[in-house]
């Protein structure tokens, strides 16, 4: 049945490649306002099909926004669906509030403005919906977009950066398509087309005589791009997810996971008149891994384009550009992991439900609950994650709100290309594991927490996901209970901790306690200006008081639980 379906697709192809069409370059926002409209539409993938899909300000997929590291920007936001939806912004560093999560919605006909400096260095990154049981629906329909974010250090090396000319976005998808109505399938098991920014069939792009750069997104639901070309040339990726690497790293092969991200810089000098094509060297992924061969133990549910090698996008070599960009820097940045001496550690065990499952899976045996905070840290501190996993399949695992850096894959130190800063990292199956580490810099929220989830989005929207708070620093607080406006009593206490709080207007505050290892122990909100807290269920030792506002300021008192 396999062998028929991939003959399918291959008459399909050959058909579409006889009427060729260039490969549609999104257009670019930029400014300190950006608007994205989010709405159903529909288009036309095949001749005479009309095809439901969900667009940012088109048809489908959207425009690739361009920011300055250092600029303050306004994302206006307005759902024009009949539904419920969230942008994210994948792998900036913004504030929980600001960061497009479940805990984001943008009801039906609302608009959302969140406005946020930006923070991060020169990469690719993207924008998508993340609303928990509807990511894959509406990310899969065509609500995406990339990110470029520019800065000062990448403008000094000399590298391709004329979008459309010799810098070119690429989003790749695996799709499920009706072979009949030509209608996205939500079924990410049996994905049967591909996709090139939102073209199917290997579309050509012209590229110059010249060193061009690539900027490659994988975003599919589920499976994996293993990614080269047809004669087999050596390239240079020059990014991971967040940011430049130390060195351009040589390659004949890039393997992406769902949600990652790369820069890579191909040669194509001396070749003007030439045809070569990026392919899926799907025969070359690991055995188990979705795109791949199959895992040996006939778990492993097969699409008709899985364990094949295919053309993705077909590159015409044309003359140079003025002025082109013909040799590669040998040295890009210099990237320092953090130090893990001190630092807290959070583990993450992946495991399916029942074990052999493939498509059902727990983090540390529970799924997600939005009302559950699975784990606590505090501005300013350095965490390590030790992620590991027994269930069957590889999952790539993301973290909200900061950037990471992979300490170890399998125990061992991480390949070149995984060296720098990234928001996704894959960890491989039966017993595979990843320490990543990181620091939760510029912001804290009691009360807004990041997820971390696995990026194929099935899983994701079945609840393999959590969340985590990021607290106020534990660190340079002052015990001055005069100073912070509010006054404790008794201290030391051991049953009721009253509070005696200036709020003759009454404002909505959040009291939060926190123990010595920075974990939120008690949460309650009032409009009083005396309250009384019952502490007589925790342990004893010393305790931070949190006092909020609903502006957002915070102001901090010790006591000690006898």
């Amino acid at each position: 049945m396999k062998n028929i379906t991939l003959l399918v697709y291959l008459i399909l192809s050959t058909t579409l490649l006889k009427a060729q069409s260039p490969l549609f370059i999104p257009d670019t926002l930029s400014g300190s306002n950006i608007n994205l409209n989010i709405a159903d539409s529909s288009n036309q993938f095949f001749p005479g099909f009309n095809t439901t899909t969900i667009g940012y300000n088109g048809r489908y997929l959207g425009p690739t926004i361009i920011l300055d590291k250092g600029q303050t920007v306004t994302m206006n936001v307005h759902n024009a669906l009949m539904d419920t939806t969230t942008t994210h912004w994948h792998g900036l560093h913004v504030a929980p509030m600001n960061d497009g999560s479940p805990h984001n919605p943008i009801l039906s006909g609302d608009n959302w403005s969140p406005s946020f400096t930006v923070m991060d260095n020169a990469a690719t990154y993207w924008y998508h919906p993340h609303m928990h049981g509807m990511t894959m629906d509406q990310v899969m329909m065509g609500a995406a977009g990339l990110i470029i974010v520019r800065d000062s250090l990448e403008a000094t090396l000399d590298l391709p950066r004329k979008y459309g000319v010799d810098d070119f976005p690429l989003v790749f998808q695996f799709q499920h398509m009706d072979s009949t109505t030509k209608q996205i399938i939500l079924d990410d098991e049996a994905d049967n087309i591909t996709m090139v920014n939102g073209q199917i069939s290997a579309p050509f792009l012209n590229v110059p005589a010249q060193i061009v750069r690539l900027r490659i997104l994988n975003a599919s639901s589920h499976r994996f791009f293993e990614f080269g070309f047809d004669d087999n040339r050596t390239f240079n990726q020059i990014t991971s997810d967040d940011g430049l690497l130390n060195a351009p790293v040589p390659l004949t092969r890039l393997m992406l996971g769902s949600g990652e991200r790369a820069e890579i810089l191909v040669d194509f000098s001396g070749q003007q008149g030439s045809t070569f094509f990026i392919k899926q060297y799907g025969t070359q992924l690991p055995a188990g891994y979705p795109g791949g061969p199959p895992d040996g133990m006939g778990m492993m549910t097969m699409g008709p384009l899985d364990n094949t090698d295919f053309n993705l996008l077909q590159l015409n070599v044309v003359s140079q550009t003025i002025n082109p960009v013909t040799t590669i820097p040998s040295a890009l940045t210099t990237n320092i992991p953090y130090s893990s001496v001190g630092a807290d550690n959070f583990t993450v065990a992946i495991t399916g439900i029942p074990m052999m499952s493939m498509t059902n899976f727990a983090m540390n045996g529970v799924q997600y609950d939005m009302n559950v905070i699975n784990m606590n840290t505090n501005q300013n501190k350095i965490m390590t994650w030790t992620i590991s996993n027994q269930s069957m399949m590889p999952h790539p695992f993301h973290i909200h709100g900061n950037h990471f850096f992979v300490l170890s894959v399998n125990g061992a130190t991480p390949p070149l290309n995984m060296q720098g800063r990234k928001d996704v990292a894959v960890v491989s199956p039966m017993g595979g594991s990843l320490v990543l580490i990181t620091r939760y810099d510029d912001f804290n929220d009691p009360m807004m927490p990041y997820m971390f989830h696995c990026h194929i989005l099935s899983h994701e929207d079945n609840g393999m996901m959590g969340q985590f708070i990021v607290n106020p620093p534990l660190t340079n607080i002052s015990e001055n209970s005069n100073d912070l406006n509010n006054q404790l009593y008794p201290n030391p206490v051991n049953g009721t901790l009253n509070v005696m709080l200036q709020n003759e207007k009454h404002q909505p505050m959040t009291l939060s306690i926190f123990n010595d290892m920075g974990q939120n122990v008690s949460m309650t909100k009032t409009r009083e200006g005396n309250i009384s807290i019952p502490v007589s269920e925790l342990t004893a030792g010393i305790y931070m008081l949190f006092v909020t506002d609903e502006n957002g300021n915070t102001k901090t008192s010790k006591f000690i639980k006898d």
